[in-house]
Parts: C-alpha cells; structure tokens; sequence
C-alpha cells in the first residue's frame, strides 16, 4: 500500500455514479487502497450506501431512504444522469454493504473500507447494531468505522473493542471521542491549522483528509504526513504522488 494511503471517496465517482458498484470497482482498477463510503439503514432494515438523506439528488426516484424498503430504492435508476452507463446494473442500481463485500472479496484485493454511519437517523443505534452483525458475518473484511457522531462512535465502542474508529469532524476542533483512533477532517481544515497532523500524531491519532482531487493539494497533504486521502480521482492522485 502506499503512503499517504489512498480511499476512493463514494467509490472513483469523477465519471461514475457515486457510491454505485461500478465507481467501486472502477476504483479497483485505479489501483486504490480501499474505499471509503456512507451507510444509511432502509426502512426494511438493509444497510444500503447513500450519502443524503434522501434520493433526490443521486436518482430518479423521491423519498427518504429510511422510508424506502430496500425493493422500493432499487426500481430508482441512480445513474440516471450518467447516459454512458445506460444498461448497467452497477452502476443504476443502490448497493447495499454486503454487495460491496462481495466486491471486494471477489477482487481478491486487500483493501481497507472506511465505512461512515450517517447521522441523525431516525433508527438511532439500530445502525451501528446492525453493522457490527453484519461484520460478524464478514470476519475477514477490514473494515474502520468513521461517523461525526459521538453517541454513534460510543454506540460502537460498546459494541466492538477492536475495530478502528475514525472521528470526522469540521468546525471547531473539540476534545475527540474516546476510543478514537484516528481524526479526519476536510482539506482547508488541515490547511489552516498546519501543525494539526504533527500534534495529533504526538497524541498518538492517524489523521484522514478529504477530498483531495488536484495535484498541488496532494503534495501538501502528502508533505504534512497526513496518514490517508480520500479522492474521487484515486488514480491521478496516486500518479501526481508519485511520479
């Protein structure tokens, strides 16, 4: 793996639909080193990857996905705005965790998934529930959960005293959740508080930014000795990194 590691943000979306099984696999080609993607629970219980809180913006379809039975999000053509990939089902179609699994097994790869539960959501704890079991099933998937929720990052430390966990935060900086093992926040952050990698490393935390998608934003967070970024353009970051 490289250094600084490098997460396909929602899968390599710059020409693909976000979060969908294509942009994830693309990402596999790209030579990623894992993914990093958002969680939302559908109203029938299934762990589905999708950022808002509702379709609106990523398909064709209305409604939240919480009110959304996991039949109901996949008559919704989430590539609709992509006419190249008109026909296929991984990129039209919403996956849910396990699909992404599969993916991954099957590439034979080693790769690290950055996985965010996505809060306030109406089930609570019920989220991180029913991610720990369906890890449990999964036992040979690296997984690091991230949320910008404390009382979902202490959810999970209840639940799961192994498993890394990735506090995401914007403004201002507070004391991080225990049982915090790595920070993440977005590149302007970073860029304003130049000392922040250096301290948070002297405090024994990793440090993730995102989204790193140009060349001279890359060098900066690759010569602040960020531990990981997260880009939709894995590829030409890794390039610009490293040639």
């Amino acid at each position: 793996m490289s250094h600084p590691l490098i997460a396909a943000h929602r899968g390599a979306n710059e020409f693909l639909p976000e979060h969908s099984l294509a942009a994830f696999r693309q990402a596999i080609v790209e030579g990623a080193d894992g993914f990093e993607f958002d969680i939302r629970l559908t109203a029938d219980g299934h762990l589905v990857l999708h950022h808002d809180r509702t379709v609106k913006r990523t398909s064709d379809g209305k409604g939240a996905v919480a009110d959304l039975t996991l039949a109901q999000l996949r008559e919704f053509n989430f590539a609709y705005q992509y006419p190249d990939c008109a026909g296929n089902p991984e990129a039209e179609r919403i996956p849910t965790l396990e699909d992404v699994f599969e993916l991954v097994v099957d590439s034979g790869k080693d790769l690290k998934l950055l996985v965010e539960a996505k809060h306030p959501s109406k089930f609570g704890p019920r989220l991180e529930l029913r991610l720990w079991e369906t890890l449990r099933r999964w036992p040979g998937i690296d997984v690091t959960v991230m949320s910008f929720s404390r009382a979902a990052l202490k959810t999970w430390r209840g639940l799961d005293e192994d498993t890394p966990l990735v506090w995401i935060f914007e403004y201002p900086f507070r004391r991080p959740p225990e049982g915090v093992q790595i920070l993440s926040s977005r590149v302007d952050y970073i860029d304003s508080t130049p000392d922040f990698v250096e301290r948070s490393h002297e405090a024994g935390y990793e440090v993730y930014t995102w989204t790193v998608n140009d060349a001279d934003t890359a060098h900066r967070m690759a010569g602040l000795e960020v531990d990981l970024i997260i880009s939709d353009r894995p590829a030409a970051i890794r390039q610009t990194l490293t040639g």
